[in-house]
């Protein structure tokens, strides 16, 4: 008897405990949670958006050879800094000349083709008068090209002679040396006379002046023909009229040759001072070679202007949606930070960039310091609010219905739809969905359900 009273008793014991517990349970299920909050309120928010960048420039110059010449001198180096009106490229000055005596030369040779032509107006009087006329042009060209010629024969006697004088020198030289024919010096003779025996015919300048005497051979030939061609048209008094038509013809093609001439005349001057910087920048190419010879149009040279400085970004699909033009930006480039602002956003994607959209910051104030092509830090102010309703990035969610938060109302959390606005690492604008004064509540570590029952702590 007493055995079974015990065990009943240890059952009501049992029963008592588990009573207990479930009514621990309830009471822990029933709850609030205990959860952050803040009290919306106006103030100020700023956002900053940071990317990489790279500095390039919005001015480009290639510089191309005015004239057909031969370059004399580089005078800057790739990736060198240069001011507005620094020298880049020379041209070979005693070329320039030769070519500017070769184009006045031109000019009275259209000349005198010109008033050839004119004075053939009339029959046989206008041939007469034709061939008068241009017998004293011809006589001239012919003149000063047998001056030329002559001048260039002098100059190339006296350099072969001074070569000869100097291989005679040489040679008695080496026969006062013939004691000593193993000897250094003698064998150093011996090179020296044939070195020049061998500048004698094939140097460079005497090659040079060769040719060019065959040229202006060449040409006083034909002013010869041409001479004798007037000479037998004088004599023969061929009869012919020049029409309207044909007046105006030649008329054409002396203004198209003299208008060629002047700007050929013009390039050349132009050219004798080099290609000089229109701006303060740095070279990027140098296509140009000492001592070449290029044609009207080859490429020079390349400067890149560090006046108009502008850093290239490509902004996410993300970040573009809160960047927009006048925007102010800072950007840090060598350890200096440049005030600027957006001054370009690109209407279209790059495939080579992929979905990226190209943003363009243009700075205040660039220098020298600046270096193109560098990789650097763009940080873009995309807001500056004032008096704007705003909330922790914490209690802000989103899901497939919408963007939301969780405000207090009678100890529940009640899910409430909002429109956001600009936002930074701790705040967000709010446009609409809650007024002055709500009070929003988040917890780090349990998500809130709709109507659930919290305490703020």
């Amino acid at each position: 008897m007493e055995l079974l009273k015990s065990k009943k008793k240890m059952i009501a014991i049992g029963a008592a405990a588990v009573a207990v517990i479930i009514g621990v349970v309830s009471i822990s299920a029933n709850a609030a949670l205990r959860v952050d909050s803040y009290t919306v309120a106006r103030g100020s928010l700023s956002s900053i958006s940071e990317f990489n960048s790279t500095v390039q420039t919005n001015n480009t110059r290639k510089y191309y050879s005015p004239i057909d010449g031969k370059v004399g001198t580089i005078a800057v180096k790739e990736g060198d800094y240069v001011k507005k009106g620094d020298l880049l490229v020379s041209y070979d000055a005693a070329d320039i000349e030769y070519q500017i005596s070769m184009a006045d030369l031109s000019s009275k040779t259209d000349q005198g083709s010109y008033d050839e032509a004119i004075q053939s107006s009339g029959r046989t009087a206008g041939l007469y008068a034709e061939a008068a006329n241009s017998l004293p042009a011809l006589e001239q060209q012919i003149a000063l090209t047998q001056v030329t010629i002559a001048q260039k024969e002098n100059e190339l006697l006296e350099r072969k002679a001074a070569l000869a004088d100097e291989g005679a020198k040489l040679q008695v030289s080496l026969i006062d040396w013939a004691d000593e024919p193993d000897s250094d010096e003698y064998e150093n003779l011996q090179k020296l006379v044939q070195t020049n025996a061998y500048e004698q015919q094939y140097a460079s300048d005497i090659v040079q002046m060769q040719e060019e005497l065959n040229c202006l051979n060449i040409m006083l030939g034909n002013y010869q023909a041409k001479k004798t061609e007037m000479t037998s048209q004088k004599m023969a008094t061929y009869s012919g009229v020049l029409t309207k038509g044909g007046k105006e013809r030649i008329e054409a093609v002396k203004e198209a040759n003299d208008l060629a001439n002047a700007q050929k005349l013009e390039d050349l001057n132009y050219a004798k001072d080099g290609i000089k910087a229109d701006f303060d920048g740095v070279v990027t190419k140098i296509s140009a070679i000492e001592g070449n010879t290029v044609t009207k149009g080859t490429e020079l040279v390349i400067l890149e202007s560090t006046e108009d400085i502008v850093v290239k970004a490509n902004v996410n699909k993300y970040d573009i949606d809160i960047i927009a033009e006048d925007q102010p930006a800072t950007v840090k480039i060598r350890g200096v930070d440049y005030a600027g602002k957006v001054s370009r956003i690109e209407r279209m994607t790059d495939a080579d960039k992929g979905t990226g959209i190209g943003v363009e910051i243009t700075l205040d104030e660039p220098d020298e310091n600046i270096i193109l092509g560098l990789e650097v830090k763009s940080r873009v102010q995309t807001a500056a609010l004032e008096n704007v309703l705003q909330i922790p990035t914490e209690s802000y969610n989103s899901d497939e219905e919408g963007d939301y938060v969780f405000v207090v109302k009678n100890k529940k959390a009640v899910k409430t739809f909002v429109e956001a606005g600009a936002k930074n690492d701790d705040m967000i604008e709010i446009c609409s969905g809650l007024n002055e004064g709500d009070v929003v509540v988040w917890n780090d570590s349990v998500m809130l359900t709709d109507g659930m029952d919290v305490n703020i702590k």
